[in-house]
Parts: C-alpha cells; sequence; structure tokens
C-alpha cells in the first residue's frame, strides 16, 4: 500500500510529495524552485496492474480543454513487484483504445484515463527498463527535456510491456506543473 504525505522542501518552501511503497520512500519536488506553474499529478492504483504477454497503456494524460498548453514533465515512475521485467515507454500522441477520460482537478486542464486497452502510434519520449522488484524513474533532467506544447494533440501515455512473457504487476505516477 502507498502512503503519500505532502511536504515543502527545507530550502525554498516549494511542495514535494514523499511516497512510502512497500517500505521504500520516494520523494520527487513537485513544484521546484524557478519553475512557474501549478503542480499536478495523477497515479494508477490502488492495487498494482497485472499484465499478461502483452503491451498496454496503463496512464494517459491529455490536454481537456481548448487552446495551447505547456507541460512540464516533473515525475514518471514506474513500480515492479519482481515477477518479470519490464519495458516502459512514454509515448505522446497515440491513438488509445476505449479511454474513459475524466478531469484531474477542477484547478486543471488536464484529463486522464486509467481504462485504455491499447494504443497505435504516437512519439516515444522516453523508455524505462523496470527489472525485478525496482522502481524505475526518469532521473534525467526533464526541466528541459520534456517540456512538452500541448497543441500537439493527442495523450501522454505510459505504456508498458511484458517483455518475458511472464505476467508483470506494475504501478505508476505522472506529475507535472501546467504553464
Amino acid at each position: 500500500m502507498a502512503l503519500r504525505q505532502y511536504l515543502t522542501h527545507p530550502d525554498d518552501d516549494s511542495p514535494v510529495i514523499a511516497h512510502v511503497v512497500d517500505g521504500a520512500l520516494q520523494v520527487q519536488e513537485v513544484n521546484p524552485s524557478g519553475a512557474k506553474g501549478e503542480p499536478f499529478s495523477v497515479r494508477t492504483g490502488p492495487g498494482l496492474i497485472t499484465i499478461n504477454n502483452d503491451t498496454v497503456p496503463i496512464l494517459s494524460v491529455q490536454h481537456a480543454g481548448v487552446g495551447a498548453l505547456e507541460m512540464l514533465l516533473r515525475q514518471f515512475e514506474l513500480y515492479n513487484d519482481g515477477s518479470a521485467v519490464a519495458i516502459v515507454d512514454l509515448i505522446h500522441g497515440g491513438t488509445l483504445t476505449a479511454p474513459a477520460f475524466a478531469a484531474v482537478d477542477p484547478a486543471s486542464e488536464m484529463e486522464f484515463d486509467l481504462a485504455a486497452t491499447a494504443i497505435t502510434g504516437g512519439r516515444v519520449l522516453a523508455t524505462l527498463y523496470v527489472g525485478r522488484d525496482t522502481t524505475g524513474k526518469l532521473t534525467d533532467d526533464i526541466n528541459s527535456a520534456l517540456q512538452i506544447n500541448l497543441a500537439t494533440p493527442g495523450p501522454i501515455s505510459v505504456v508498458v510491456t511484458d517483455e518475458n512473457e511472464k505476467r508483470v504487476k506494475v504501478m505508476a505516477t505522472l506529475g507535472w506543473i501546467e504553464k
């Protein structure tokens, strides 16, 4: 079970999120100093998602409004319970099969989906290989690497592939700032 606690950074009072997942503490800055905009986060859950010999979009977000919006992706994370190796792609602009988008928050211009069953097309923005009993994180400076102009249509999706043709159990989180 994941425990989420909202705190403030000791140096500049910017918000951070601390997660305790199966005994492992993970901390991410949600709105680091110098980044302007509103911070938001969505996750799968509360339990793990099981993927059997397949490639599945497990979490997607897209711009729900009209016009331009810039998204500064600050958190892209996946936890694997240790049953198999997974390949995780972050894809922008793919076409989802059977999505059911819902509002992230009344203050957000984004909506999220957990129901899609497949994805075609799109551009891969990042890839993680998540091994047995590990947490995969995009740890590069994503402040500049993943500033996404959402005037280009299509969702941003976390897509998991069960690499070893075994059953993989995962959960994911995306966190961003809207500008």
